[in-house]
């Protein structure tokens, strides 16, 4: 919606602003980035995992205009009795051998992005507008401020913060519309004020790396990965290397999921 709403030349603030005011229905699934696609209680969970991840008879299919991200399980009635997500599969997943041991003989390397994080990543200096409209093309939730100088071309980026569409909460609880027409490292100042008295966020700050944001090396295995995505209660968390002591990759819940389901089914 703020995204769509900026391409009218409406601005950023006044978009959300607006959006408070809105209907739930008028704003679910605005960006259009997951389809709804319920599925019955008694459906085999072979099925719900190859629907999210778009694959039939184990070949991967054409990835429609907006994927399945999180799947609702409804009774005979058409009630939602639960939405099963990338994190649900993690989490039982680490409770059985066979798919443990698959997550722990793969590498996270596999999700190395070194030469293209670039480009789902913002300059600290740049508007959030921007950072906002790189996370809806991208179709991620989180994105990277960095600045070229630290950056430079070694592959990856240094990741001075990390602004995420989660970030539009502090905006409405504290109805500071105003600052998202501004910079991200203005943003990013005025969050860490706004969240310094919140106990959740200092918890979440204490699980920082070196690298200011949630990561998990890239020598680490999948379970690993699996583990501090869990453990952070985040869809995605970033990838690093000690080598370049920079970010190289975007990880999501569903990422993992589509990297092991050929040796789960």
């Amino acid at each position: 919606h703020l995204v769509k709403s900026a391409a009218a030349g409406v601005r950023p603030s006044e978009a959300v602003s607006r959006a408070g005011s809105m209907v739930v229905g008028a704003l679910a699934n605005s960006s259009g980035h997951s389809a709804f696609v319920p599925m019955r209680v008694g459906t085999p969970l072979a099925d719900v995992l190859r629907l999210i991840t778009q694959t039939q008879d184990g070949q991967q299919q054409a990835t429609p205009a907006a994927p399945v991200r999180r799947v609702p399980i409804v009774d005979d009635a058409g009630e939602v009795l639960h939405v099963f997500s990338c994190l649900d599969f993690l989490k039982l997943a680490r409770r059985f051998t066979a798919p443990s041991a698959i997550m722990k003989s793969r590498s996270a390397r596999a999700f190395d992005r070194r030469d293209t994080i670039m480009g789902v990543s913002v300059l600290h200096e740049d508007s959030m507008l921007n950072a906002f409209s790189i996370m809806d093309a991208a179709r991620l939730t989180i994105c990277p401020s960095t600045s070229r100088e630290l950056s430079g071309d070694l592959g990856g980026v240094v990741a001075i913060n990390v602004v995420s569409v989660a970030d539009l909460k502090w905006v409405f609880n504290t109805g500071a519309f105003d600052i998202l027409d501004r910079s991200v490292s203005e943003f990013i100042n005025w969050r860490a004020g706004v969240a310094a008295c919140s106990s959740n966020q200092r918890f979440r700050q204490q699980r920082f790396s070196r690298f200011n944001v949630v990561s998990v090396d890239e020598d680490e295995s999948l379970h690993v990965l699996a583990r501090r995505m869990l453990a952070s209660r985040l869809q995605r968390i970033f990838l690093s290397s000690e080598e370049l002591a920079r970010i190289v990759g975007i990880v999501s819940s569903r990422d993992i999921l589509v990297e092991v389901l050929d040796q789960l089914l």
